[in-house]
């Protein structure tokens, strides 16, 4: 009990001890703890042979006594399990309510490394949204290194958990002979595209991954640039240049991040580059240069410092700047790294704290860019005008390239089985407007197999496709095979969550039916007896109506497949 409390106390979550056995995490529940010294594994067969978690007291006991989890060492961690549950060794940290800090400083960690920044930084954006919550964050901001790759991901977890955010972008600029290291911040959607042309002109255009100053002020509009912590150097004797990057974004900012690293000479160099700033930079009017809280995290806690070194020895066969300070911290952390190195006869320290803290923030509150997951960005299929004559639309080019595909590979007294699942397949890929993306990949093998260029049989989860075997990117049966169709596109996953909704059925006769004339300007005709599910302004839920019941304002729930193609081809 006595190291899990420390546990507790070093990952600042609150807790209450009740016995000898039971601690309370507040915010989260009780939790019984089990001294894993006295058992030889945490793991026991019950009477049907399955693996149970090894509890020395019955689980329906503790859950009646209010107890609902256990936790438990194992390695060098503490984890829990909900008792009500299935077993699943969840760490624990991040959970109940977080110690209330001593400095009431707001503050945003804009300097976050993901494992996108492939062999340095770690942790997925899940896990350092949960860690900002734990902290009461209002948000964080990523600066992977040279890629934008966790930008997106970054986006779906803190809006899933309604966080801000703000995309960052470490980089390495040349001006004249100097080689400057910064970070960008994205503030607006024009910021975006500029930063995806820095992405474009640093990882494709440069040989020595860098970009040229000019082309970087070019790219500042919508933008903020933070100059690294080693940066005071260059600042100070090329004034004009930093006037340019002013004149060029939004805002110019100096990085200040004290960490502690174990190397001598990389500390002193960091300290020497802070107290030139704030020396001869940061009061000077002519550079106008405000600080801003911004440190370099690499792993989530201090006790995670092992991964960066593991991951560079894997990149380089060394680790580089090794520190056991790149973690998340919270403000006391912060603040008392502040309290050691500043000189508080000379510095008014929380005036100072306060304003690299609140720059943190004016950088995450005005950022407003995002990417828009409401459309499909993928291009439209442009026919050839034979393809044009032959099959008038690319909808219809992609039903009969289908039926030919159907009619040469299927195998005899098989074709019931096919056919089922290819009608499961199109509907899946039709309701995901994914038809064009399709038909581009059959042209594009299409066009290298008439070339002479080898296009392979089948590659990861699209041989699992049936669709793709019949068009001919692929030449794996899948069916054949027993191989699965929602490894490479699972409907949950493409946002096709079961739902009662309208499916236009196939076309019949009738003399007694009704116009209905949608907000686009088209008209269908509906049999007066279909049944059609709508939302009407009256009603908490969705209703069934006739046909000849429906109202003007009626929002018919017509099913995303005939959304898209039915409704346009009638």
């Amino acid at each position: 009990m006595k190291e899990l409390i420390e546990w507790l106390i070093t990952n600042k979550v609150s807790y209450k001890v009740i016995d000898d056995e039971v601690i309370e995490i507040i915010g989260f529940g009780k939790m019984f703890f089990e001294d894993t010294d006295k058992i030889q594994s945490i793991f026991k067969k019950n009477k049907d042979g399955a693996l149970v978690f090894n509890s020395m007291e019955q689980p329906s006991v503790l859950i009646e006594e209010g107890i609902n989890y256990a936790v438990f060492k194992f390695g060098n961690n503490f984890y829990y399990t909900d008792l009500r549950k299935d077993f699943k060794l969840n760490i624990l940290k991040y959970i109940g309510e977080k110690v209330p800090p001593s400095q009431q400083f707001e503050y945003a960690n804009l300097g976050i490394h993901t494992p996108y920044e492939l062999l340095n930084g770690s942790f997925m954006p899940k896990s350092w949204v949960e860690k900002a919550q734990f902290c009461r964050h209002p948000g964080i901001g990523i600066c992977d290194q040279n890629t934008m790759a966790a930008c997106f991901n970054l986006q779906k977890e803190c809006e899933a958990k309604n966080l801000k955010f703000v995309f960052g972008y470490s980089l390495n600029f040349i001006e004249g002979e100097n080689k400057i290291g910064a970070k960008v911040y994205v503030q607006t959607q024009k910021g975006l595209q500029n930063l995806l042309r820095i992405q474009k002109a640093i990882m494709v255009d440069s040989s020595d991954k860098t970009i040229q100053f000019d082309e970087l002020i070019r790219r500042g509009d919508g933008n903020i640039i933070v100059l690294n912590k080693y940066s005071s150097f260059w600042i100070k004797d090329n004034k004009e240049a930093v006037w340019d990057l002013q004149d060029n974004f939004i805002d110019v900012f100096f990085q200040v991040d004290l960490s502690e690293y174990k190397a001598e000479r990389i500390d002193v160099k960091v300290l020497n580059a802070a107290k030139l700033y704030f020396d001869e930079i940061y009061q000077d009017k002519e550079f106008d240069l405000p600080p801003v809280l911004l440190t370099d995290c690499y792993y989530l806690d201090r006790d995670d410092a092992k991964n960066k070194i593991i991951l560079n020895k894997v990149a380089e066969g060394a680790a580089h700047e090794q520190s056991e300070e790149q973690f998340y911290k919270d403000v006391d952390d912060h603040y008392s790294l502040f309290e050691q190195l500043f000189d508080s006869e000379k510095w008014d320290i929380p005036a100072l704290f306060q304003e690299c803290c609140d720059n943190s923030m004016d950088i995450l509150e005005n950022a407003n860019a995002r990417f828009d997951n409401t459309r499909n960005f993928m291009p439209k299929y442009d026919l050839t005008l034979e393809e044009a004559r032959k099959y008038g639309s690319a909808h219809n080019m992609f039903n009969q390239l289908l039926d030919e595909g159907f009619e040469r590979l299927v195998p005899k007294g098989k074709e019931e089985q096919y056919r089922k699942q290819m009608e499961y397949e199109k509907y899946i890929i039709e309701s995901t407007n994914n038809v064009d993306y399709l038909l581009v990949q059959y042209d594009t093998c299409n066009w290298a197999r008439q070339n002479g260029i080898l296009v392979g049989c089948g590659r990861g989860s699209a041989a699992g496709s049936l669709l793709l075997f019949l068009l001919g990117i692929t030449l794996i049966d899948p069916i054949k095979y027993d191989l699965i169709f929602e490894r490479f596109l699972l409907p949950e996953r493409a946002g096709l969550y079961p739902s009662e909704t309208t499916i236009i059925s196939e076309d019949i006769s009738s003399n007694d039916f009704i116009e209905i004339t949608l907000e686009n300007g088209k008209t269908i005709k509906v049999d007066k007896d279909a049944e059609l599910i709508v939302k009407r302004e009256a009603e908490h839920d969705s209703i069934v109506v006739y046909a000849d019941e429906i109202q003007e304002g009626d929002d018919i729930l017509f099913d995303n497949r005939d959304v898209l193609f039915t409704i346009n081809e009638l």
